[in-house]
């Protein structure tokens, strides 16, 4: 390509370069630092003909004017693009910016008359978010325009380093690519405008920048090359975070450019963006020319197939131990030895069959109170048939629907593998019922089978044998209430094998049919039933108040074991599901809840109990081993509110938003009790799962108390949330020292962690944390589980924003741990969300801003 195929248009009084191709939906491409029209080329001749493509090279780049002056800024370039959408006349605009290109996009989208004209925006390894300048930009900026940079002879040489920069797989730099740059490089002052525009490359005032980027509302597609060197893959999360109605696309083994590295891949998630399916069986435009002479693999079709990158994987990177570890002992030394070792065993090929957070779960989360609750009221369970007059009736309704759904989300049919050191999981094939009915000791009485409509039970076992089946475990499960919680349904199973090889009358088929239904029955969900009160002064809390498991634990394998609450004449039904987390974990099984309240529909509004009054009592259930369940209900109004004014006020220092979740452990680690707690909270990771069904999270730790600054309160909570942000984002790509350490822990075998836990408990606890926080923002009600490890508590939070009956909003609060610590968590968590502006010494600020400064009695010792 060369000048020839260019038109020039004056804006602003400068010759601005640009291409303009085909009919229909204008697609303008804005390119980055460095960069010019080309590096468009080869993406575009992959794009469906439905579109028109419109390139164009900014002031001072390609084959534009090379003005050097002080107006080369992105502001300056976005008033060049916004100009040049004007004198085009353009509407209805698709903008797609890379790198710099990025952020002259935002620009561009901040000017009113532009929001109109523009109706899609796709950023592609963008600029602007990013607090510290790409090393080669930096380079440029420190040198003069007279140092050996900018008047390197070898144009080419200079190409071929900025793009090996730019490019993952080196191999994939072509020489038509380097003479095009090359030749522009040799333009007429293009070396002085190159070192101009990297002077000016800075956002002017990124405060203004990033409150302007969160009020950008167009659909909004990002593209991120998972081994760009230049611009963090966390950019791409932050961009995210920060524009509300946008999705995040990776391109695995890809760098900084994805438009020229894998243009294919590039072009089909445009395409897909914009409503298009990609057309493989030819390649149009320029880039035809430039393919010509290239070899590409054909299906026998003669069709070409894209250059697909690998099955993602997480990149070892160099662990940092400050973040790992804050109090050095001889244990910490031991285990980072064994990290090291570890490292080397992945880098020769070691791997484990399963991810580091699931060989956790089946290690240290096999008890009762390891297991969560999740909970979703007046569901409309009915379907359409008119209200039955007797529990029989809705019983058959809401197991038949439930069934149905259950048999429809595989996900809901997982099972646990006992094992003496670990708690493996598998899938189940059937969907099996069983409805149980417990006494209020916990004796099993009766259970009623609803086996799979597609897998009916074995005509070999008659109704006998199946009675006898049933009383057998029900005996089974009496005689068993003293066996350890983690391997109960083991002995129980045994239980039913040794008797199931004693019946007689059976044939050798017979036996094996038994032991098949003994073995779905013990895989099977298990639901039990029971109405709540008629009384109006006492409706609410019945319907709220938590049920206790022990008391109806699950007998067997299975993944759920529920109660449902019918309403007294059986128009409306509450659902309360206990999952066990060797399988799954809380937030796809809590969108699995949304989805089948969705589709099964609400009686109502849910409506907690009220707050005033003194009404609301502390609710406390024992689950053994001197841990107990505690629930209580506060009001997160104000908490909120004050949220809401960090975020507007100090966003950018902050490196994103303030979470409930970092500012709920910034608060409690403020109490003398949680002051040397080191805290775990959990982040879904399910962006880089090869299938995004198969969700699963990892962990951030953080020791808030290292960022405690007596001085400077506020300086410190800054720094802090800043790097709880940091950890977050590069926890969520699989990028973080916290994510690496679970891979590695996987790698070990379990026994390992057992002597572990109980030789080294405080020196595991530093890698693990002993305090956490788990939130699960929609949840309607979230009852936390507690591991073995974290002996210091757990707290989890569902909607903090439910209505309750005194007309006000509040969430519901689940704290597992002794007494002792719940009485500390429960104290923390009252004062904090009343107060959190005294931890930052905002008193006289928060004066002057809308939220209202209370008088709170509760004492709580300041750090």
């Amino acid at each position: 390509m060369n000048s020839i195929d260019y038109k020039h248009i004056i804006i602003n009084g400068i010759s601005i370069a640009y291409t303009d191709s085909g009919d229909g939906r204008p697609i303008l491409f804005i390119h980055g630092f460095a960069s010019s029209s080309y590096t468009w080329m080869k993406m575009i001749g992959y794009m469906p003909r439905k579109f028109r493509f419109i390139t164009i090279d900014l002031k001072g780049y390609g084959h534009s004017e090379k003005k050097c002056d002080d107006k080369l800024s992105p502001f300056d370039q976005a008033q060049i693009v916004s100009g040049f959408i004007t004198l085009l006349g353009l509407e209805n605009i698709v903008l797609v910016g890379h790198s710099m290109g990025g952020a002259i996009s935002l620009l561009a989208l901040f000017n009113d008359n532009m929001k109109s004209k523009i109706s899609r925006l796709v950023l592609v390894d963008s600029a602007g978010i990013f607090d510290k300048l790409p090393d080669f930009i930096d380079d440029i900026t420190a040198a003069s325009p007279d140092n050996r940079i900018v008047k390197m002879a070898d144009e080419e040489l200079l190409v071929s380093i900025v793009m090996k920069q730019a490019f993952f797989d080196q191999k994939k730099i072509d020489d038509e690519a380097i003479r095009e740059y090359s030749g522009i490089l040799r333009q007429e002052k293009a070396k002085e405008c190159l070192y101009a525009s990297a002077n000016q490359i800075a956002i002017a005032n990124i405060r203004s920048f990033h409150e302007k980027v969160r009020q950008i509302s167009i659909p909004t597609l990002i593209v991120w090359g998972n081994e760009d060197s230049i611009i963090d893959l966390i950019d791409a999360l932050k961009l995210k975070s920060d524009l509300d109605n946008s999705e995040l696309k990776i391109i695995y083994n890809c760098g900084h450019s994805p438009q020229e590295e894998m243009p294919f891949e590039t072009a089909e998630i445009l395409a897909n963006f914009l409503g298009e399916r990609l057309e493989t069986g030819m390649i149009h435009g320029p880039v035809q020319q430039m393919e010509a002479g290239k070899k590409d693999k054909k299906d026998k079709s003669g069709i070409i197939q894209p250059k697909t990158g690998k099955t993602p994987g997480t990149p070892l990177r160099k662990m940092k131990m400050r973040r790992l570890i804050d109090r050095w002992s001889f244990g910490a030394f031991l285990i980072i030895m064994l990290i090291k070792f570890l490292q080397l065993l992945k880098k020769i090929g070691f791997k484990a069959k399963i991810n580091g957070w699931r060989k956790v779960t089946g290690i240290f989360l096999r008890k009762e109170h390891s297991k969560f609750i999740l909970a979703s009221f007046r569901m409309n369970y009915l379907g359409g048939k008119t209200i039955p007059a007797e529990i029989g009736l809705a019983k058959k309704i809401l197991i038949d629907r439930l069934a149905d759904f259950i048999r429809e989300n595989p996900d809901c049919r997982w099972t646990i593998s006992w094992g003496f050191f670990m708690t493996g999981r598998k899938r189940s094939f059937f969907t099996d019922i069983v409805e149980a009915e417990f006494s209020g000791e916990g004796n099993l009485l009766k259970l009623v089978p609803y086996f799979d409509s597609n897998y009916k039970a074995s005509p070999l076992i008659g109704n006998d044998t199946m009675e006898n089946v049933l009383s057998k475990l029900i005996i089974s499960y009496n005689e068993t209430r003293n066996v350890g919680e983690q391997k109960r349904s083991w002995v129980i199973y045994k239980k039913l094998r040794r008797w199931a090889r004693k019946v007689k009358g059976l044939s050798f088929k017979g036996h094996q049919d038994l032991r098949h239904i003994i073995r779905r029955l013990m895989n099977a969900s298990f639901i039990q039933f029971q109405t709540l009160d008629r009384d109006e002064g006492k409706f609410i809390h019945s319907r709220m108040s938590t049920p206790d498991m022990r008391t109806c634990s699950h007998p067997g394998f299975g993944l759920l074991n529920m109660v449902c609450r019918f309403t007294s004449d059986y128009s409306e039904a509450d659902l309360w599901c206990q999952y066990h987390h060797v399988p799954v974990d809380g937030i796809p099984m809590q969108e699995m809840l949304q989805n089948l309240k969705k589709e099964w529909g609400e009686v109502g509004t849910v409506i907690y109990p009220s707050l005033s009054g003194g009404g609301v009592k502390t609710e406390m259930l024992f689950c053994g081993n001197d841990i107990y369940r505690a629930k209580i209900y506060i009001s997160f109004e104000r908490f909120l509110k004050f949220r809401k004014y960090l975020n507007d006020k100090y966003y950018v220092e902050m490196g994103g938003p303030a979470t409930v979740s970092s500012m709920i452990i910034w608060g409690l680690a403020q109490q003398e009790y949680f002051r040397d707690k080191k805290f775990i909270f959990p982040v879904d990771t399910s962006l880089i799962m090869d299938n995004p069904k198969d969700r699963s999270i990892s962990f951030i730790f953080i020791l808030p108390r290292k960022f405690f600054n007596k001085k400077a309160p506020l300086e410190g909570f800054l720094k802090y949330q800043r790097e709880f942000n940091q950890r977050v984002f590069a926890t969520r790509l699989g990028k973080s020292e916290s994510y690496e350490l679970f891979e590695l822990y996987a790698i070990v075998h379990p026994m390992f962690y057992h002597l572990l836990r109980y030789l080294m408990p405080k020196t595991l606890g530093e890698f693990v944390g002993t305090a956490g926080l788990t939130i699960l923002k929609d949840a309607e009600m979230f009852i936390c589980p507690i591991s073995e490890l974290h002996f210091n508590g757990f707290i989890s939070l569902g909607n903090m924003s439910m209505p309750t009956e005194d007309g006000k909003t509040a969430g519901a609060v689940s704290i597992c741990g002794t007494r002792e610590q719940i009485d500390e968590y429960i104290k923390g968590i009252k004062y904090l969300t009343e107060n959190f502006h005294v931890f930052l010494s905002l008193n006289s600020e928060i004066q002057n801003s809308n939220i209202e400064i209370r008088n709170n009695k509760t004492k709580i010792s300041n750090a």
